[in-house]
């Protein structure tokens, strides 16, 4: 019996299922196999488990509803329900469940990769490695051929960082197992770099080249061992003297280039992706990553061709409009980022492509023709109003302008009650306008309805912090948001600022430090100098106020702490 028929036969006996066991209304465990009544067969039993289990989904009982359904299990080896007792346990994040139900649907369907492949994750992700060497076997045995079953072995084995040691193991076995296969030698090499065991991945690579000389996957595989071992020449070369034709050699050309920009070696992948595309000049992958990479390395000039080209060319126009934007945004040639960004019209970035056309608009001193477009964008995009109203009084937030900014979340808050991102916006609002207590009443609501939110506890905490003397409760809410975020540089930014007004220097200063370190913002600097200047370091103060002054000479706030500090 399928699940689809079996849902259809348990709602007609759902009435007396829910009165006859009136503790499950309660969430109460009960295992159907202890049930002394004759009525209760395996049928039955195994009914009331799928039926209890569907009541939970609908409930959101996630982690009842898989617990439910994985014991429907004990009483059936259908494989639509294993299969859906795992989905439902891996949703719950429950992946010892999750385990059980891989293990019976694997059990029951021999020959379904899906399953197979699922089983060998979860064993895994369980640390079972008996079982990891059974499915591991099974998902090679259920592919269509050893090639594509080793690659999707290799791709099981690689997601697991935690288990790296079983993932290597379980690898070396099935090439220990398969001596004479190279796709065996090839997952091992495959499964060894990328846990960063470059001399296993060595070894093996070498004999799957041994094993089949002709095979480029694993001479490309040869060549990314060499270039994590820092010999990227020797890598390129040995690509260079593969067979094919020109189309199939720029295919590995771009792997190489991927390769490389593994290893952190950008301009030898600039290089490599210029090789493809000299091999094929339309090869639009090789264009775009030459593009993408050259925005990365910040060479904007060759991103721009490059980028023009493929809009030209009509090869992925949207993408490249939007990295055209880009880079004249970050130019701060405001009105050619604006043109660009219109002319996104669809795929991924063409919502964002919107939101920054408009703040091009904004960035030309028209903040009225800005607020107008964003007004318009509500219309297309009833479903991202949040975002919108959002990225509107982010605009009169940067423009001084708090009480339109408050007028604005009103009205949004209206059309969307306890909206997160536009409470979050309102207290600021609120705190720009000195009412601290509504500012702090809304980040209360927030935390009510979201406990953990990393963003509105480091808020609540920075406000106490300039706002009230009750800085031990800033602290705590500070060090609950970096307990979730623990490398966010503004936590920690605030997390220095309440211990230096604690008078904890040291403390302040290291998180301080920290914070400048990965993010030297204004504030931040204006932070750290003042403790500084407390220390006694008045010229080390000094130096970081003007290093920051020097990528951000309008900062407000760092310029009423110099003139405050620095009479």
């Amino acid at each position: 019996m399928t699940v689809a028929l079996l849902t259809l036969s348990v709602i007609a006996v759902a009435g007396c299922a829910s009165q006859a066991l009136p503790e499950r209304a309660a969430g109460m465990r009960i295992d159907a196999s202890s049930v002394q009544s004759p009525a209760v067969t395996r049928r039955s039993a195994y009914e009331y488990h799928v039926l209890a289990g569907e009541m939970a989904i609908q409930r959101g009982n996630r982690t009842l509803a898989a617990s439910e359904y994985v014991a429907a299990l004990d009483y059936s080896r259908d494989p639509a329900l294993a299969k859906r007792a795992t989905r439902i346990a891996l949703f719950a994040g429950d992946p010892a469940l999750a385990y059980r139900a891989a293990g019976s649907w694997a059990a029951s369907e021999p020959d379904s990769l899906d399953a197979q492949r699922t089983a060998a994750r979860l064993a895994l992700s369980n640390g079972d490695e008996k079982g990891l060497k059974v499915y591991a076997q099974s998902t090679v045995a259920a592919a269509a051929s050893p090639d594509i079953g080793y690659r999707l072995l290799a791709d099981v084995l690689s997601g697991e960082s935690a288990n790296s040691d079983l993932a290597v193991r379980t690898a070396s076995h099935m090439a220990q197992r398969d001596s004479d296969s190279a796709p065996a030698q090839y997952a091992l090499g495959v499964v060894a770099l990328r846990y960063n065991r470059n001399d296993v991945a060595e070894q093996a690579a070498a004999r799957a080249v041994a094993l089949d000389p002709q095979w480029n996957d694993a001479v490309l595989l040869r060549a990314g061992v060499w270039i994590r071992n820092g010999e990227s020449a020797k890598a390129q070369a040995l690509v260079d003297d593969l067979p094919g034709n020109d189309a199939t050699r720029a295919q590995y050309h771009m792997t190489l280039a991927r390769l490389l920009i593994e290893a952190d070696q950008d301009e030898a992948a600039l290089d490599e992706f210029q090789h493809a595309i000299d091999l094929q000049p339309q090869n639009a992958d090789a264009r775009y990553g030459l593009a993408i990479l050259s925005l990365s390395v910040g060479d904007l000039d060759r991103a721009e061709t490059a980028f023009n080209a493929l809009y030209d060319d009509n090869e992925r126009a949207d993408d490249a409009a939007y990295y055209l934007g880009t880079i004249h945004e970050q130019r701060e040639e405001y009105g050619p980022a604006q043109h660009w960004y219109q002319r996104v019209e669809n795929g991924s970035h063409a919502f964002e492509s919107q939101v920054r056309g408009a703040r091009m608009i904004y960035m030309q001193d028209d903040l009225a023709g800005a607020r107008q477009r964003l007004s318009e964008l509500r219309g297309v995009y009833p479903e991202l109003a949040d975002q919108l109203y959002a990225a509107e009084g982010q605009l009169l937030y940067e423009a001084n302008e708090p009480q339109a900014a408050l007028e604005l979340y009103n009205q949004g808050l209206a059309e969307l009650p306890d909206n997160a991102e536009l409470l979050y916006g309102r207290s600021m609002a609120y705190e720009r306008l000195d009412r601290i207590r509504a500012a702090e009443a809304d980040l209360q609501t927030l935390l009510a309805n979201e406990p953990d939110d990393a963003r509105a506890l480091n808020a609540l905490g920075y406000l106490l912090t300039n706002h009230s003397r009750d800085f031990d409760q800033a602290l705590a809410y500070i060090e609950q948001a970096l307990e979730s975020e623990p490398d966010n540089p503004a936590i920690l930014d605030s997390l220095g600022w309440v211990h230096y007004r604690l008078g904890h220097l040291r403390k302040a200063r290291r998180y301080l430090e920290h914070a400048y370190r990965v993010f030297p913002d204004g504030e931040v600097a204006a932070h750290l100098g003042e403790v500084l200047w407390k220390q006694g370091e008045r010229d080390a103060a000094r130096q970081v106020w003007q290093d920051a002054l020097a990528d951000d000479p309008d900062h407000a706030v760092l310029r009423a702490t110099i003139k405050r500090l620095d009479k």
